[in-house]
């Protein structure tokens, strides 16, 4: 005796709320990566206002492969003004080093300058926007392929052969 088979081969119903969820969180962060993709360009080519930064504070903490430094000081425009209390971008044991002038870059940044290496911080941006891409166009894959299986005749469905 032969048991009629109750699976589909079409895919299930993808979960509305989790699409809404999902597409939210894609949208928040397209709009963090937006943000920070323009300023952190003009850091990587190194535009923005020249000046002279000076350090008052490195700490550094080890990590396995690395080690991440915090550069604290003053930065002084080129063009004149008061000295603002600043951390230098990227700074390490070699390029921070307290009490001498470092040539910076301000690129538009509140608390933030940029050495003269420039910045790499708009790999992330780009990281955090790709990511953010890939979660609707997910989204969509899923739909569609719900949609399409749901045109098609299930086994159960099928007429029977003549």
């Amino acid at each position: 005796m032969t048991v009629p088979s109750t699976v589909t081969d079409a895919p299930r119903r993808p979960s509305v709320p989790f699409a809404l969820v999902l597409l939210l969180l894609a949208a928040a962060l397209a709009h963090v990566g937006l943000s920070g993709l323009d300023q952190g360009l003009r850091a990587a080519r190194g535009e923005g206002a020249p000046g002279v930064f000076t350090a008052a504070d490195l700490t550094c903490v080890r990590h396995p492969g690395h080690t991440s430094c915090a550069c604290h000081g003053s930065f002084v425009p080129d063009s004149g003004g008061a000295p603002r209390s600043v951390d230098l971008h990227a700074a390490g044991p070699g390029t921070c080093l307290v009490g001498e002038p470092v040539p910076a870059t301000d690129a538009g940044a509140a608390h933030r300058v940029y050495g003269p290496d420039g910045s790499r911080e708009w790999l992330f941006a780009l990281a955090l926007l790709g990511v953010s891409l890939a979660a609707p166009v997910g989204q969509a894959l899923l739909w569609t392929r719900w949609l399409r299986g749901r045109s098609r005749p299930t086994p159960a469905g099928r007429p029977p052969p003549r």
